[in-house]
């Protein structure tokens, strides 16, 4: 393994919520997801809906992806560890600068049942203590009112809109970016909370 790779979490538990690796048999849900809501690929970013082919291959990636330290995607489950509710990922590392970018997503079906912020908290909370990050970064669109909310509630700040950031299904769009920094980091010049 390269020294910056990427470990699977073990034991990420809290208040009824489980992050595991994702599974093969993950793929159906993952794809049914774009299908029953055909504003997540466009909320998430992605390029076009995946199918379940697609997420198949995806998953198949993920250890090669994690051993050079690019990628970490984690399936949202529950204490059971068995249904797919949703993915949470760090993506877009930059070891050197010790920052990373959280993005997450819950299917149809599992939103409302309060699963998303322990979800993310867990990825947060590990990424900072295992992985030893300083930064933190989520993006999103600015109408996307409960990425949005949720990333402040778990104490990411916005920092700005990015006007014309992405090229995202033959468009271009705003991006707002939210940050958290280590708590060690607010004693530095500059970073006062």
């Amino acid at each position: 393994m390269a020294a910056n790779s990427l470990p699977v979490p073990d034991g990420l538990e809290r208040d009824g919520v489980a992050l595991r690796r994702l599974r093969a048999r993950d793929a159906h849900a993952f794809a049914a997801a774009f299908r029953q809501d055909p504003q997540l690929g466009v909320n998430i970013g992605a390029d076009e809906d995946p199918t379940e082919t697609a997420v198949r291959r995806f998953i198949a990636r993920q250890p090669g992806l994690r051993a050079r330290g690019e990628f970490l995607g984690l399936a949202v489950t529950d204490e059971t560890k068995r249904p797919f509710l949703g993915h949470v990922m760090l993506h877009t590392l930059s070891w050197r600068h010790k920052r990373g970018e959280i993005g997450y997503w819950l299917i149809p079906e599992a939103r409302g049942r309060h699963l998303a912020k322990p979800a993310v908290s867990l990825l947060v909370d590990w990424a900072f203590e295992t992985l030893d990050l300083d930064r933190l970064e989520i993006t999103t669109t600015p109408d996307n009112a409960p990425a949005r909310a949720l990333a402040q509630a778990l104490g990411f700040r916005e920092e700005g809109v990015m006007i014309a950031r992405n090229l995202e299904r033959g468009r271009r769009i705003d991006v707002v970016l939210l940050a958290r920094v280590r708590d060690r980091c607010h004693n530095l010049p500059g970073l006062a909370p």
